[in-house]
């Protein structure tokens, strides 16, 4: 795996010389575009207009045989946000690792109501909260994974293969308090069977907890070095965030005044 950095503009993740995925990095709305991704991604806080994004630091840029690793730390008018993203071959395909912490910096209760990743494009049921919800176009068979520790899992699938882990009321983030999401998509052939994709995001999005004081309030998780991988490709350093502090679940917006 490779990643190409274009300065203060986006990072390129390849597998050998065949592009996966462009990472914009630096714009006004960071998202994941071109190469082998089927439809662009959209990936922002669950704001209702979380406006634009300014890049603070590149926090990781890394690559091995078992995947490649971009995060950086951005802020936006109302969160103060660190990211990561991982691409990894997976079975016949391959797969994004998708993960983010958002602090509140408005000093007043922030109402979320989401979905914060998009994929725009692709057809799929609507769905009841559901863990996993599969899309499908004429070249691929795209699979979206929630993990298990995000807040509201399993999410609403409302509109194709966007997770919605809130309902109509929201929920609000207290100040200064800090929330974190994982996901993965994975991509494979079209006409490719959903479940044992599912199976990999899964497998992906496994791992032990780390301490829930490393991350409340309002600090990023620690990154550790890439080590052996897992099973599904991922390096088995990247391991997932704690949904949210204990402190931070205040209720749906409306009873916070």
């Amino acid at each position: 795996m490779r990643a190409a950095l274009t300065v203060h503009r986006s990072v390129t993740i390849s597998a050998a010389d065949d592009p996966l995925v462009v990472y914009t990095y630096g714009a006004p709305r960071p998202g994941l575009t071109g190469g082998r991704l089927p439809v662009p991604v959209s990936w922002q806080p669950p704001l209702a207009d979380p406006g634009t994004a300014t890049h603070l630091t590149l926090t990781e840029l890394s690559a091995t045989p078992a995947g490649a690793t971009v995060a950086h730390h951005l802020s936006w008018p109302a969160i103060d946000e660190w990211r990561s993203l991982t691409a990894a071959p997976a079975g016949r395909g391959w797969l994004l690792l998708l993960e983010n912490t958002i602090t509140n910096v408005t000093g007043r209760p922030l109402p979320l109501t989401g979905p914060a990743l998009r994929l725009p494009g692709i057809a799929a049921r609507p769905a009841a909260r559901a863990e996993w919800q599969a899309g499908h176009t004429p070249d691929a068979t795209v699979v979206v994974v929630d993990d298990a520790a995000n807040l509201a899992h399993p999410p609403r699938w409302p509109a194709g293969l966007s997770p919605a882990p809130f309902d109509a009321a929201g929920f609000a983030l207290r100040p200064g308090r800090t929330i974190a999401f994982r996901y993965a998509v994975v991509i494979a052939p079209a006409g490719h069977a959903a479940a044992p994709l599912a199976d990999l995001g899964r497998a992906a999005l496994s791992g032990p907890l780390p301490a829930r004081a490393d991350i409340c309030p309002g600090e990023r998780p620690p990154r550790r070095p890439a080590a052996a991988p897992v099973s599904a490709g991922v390096p088995a350093g990247h391991r997932r965030a704690p949904r949210f502090c204990p402190a931070d679940h205040a209720g749906p917006p409306r009873d916070r005044g």
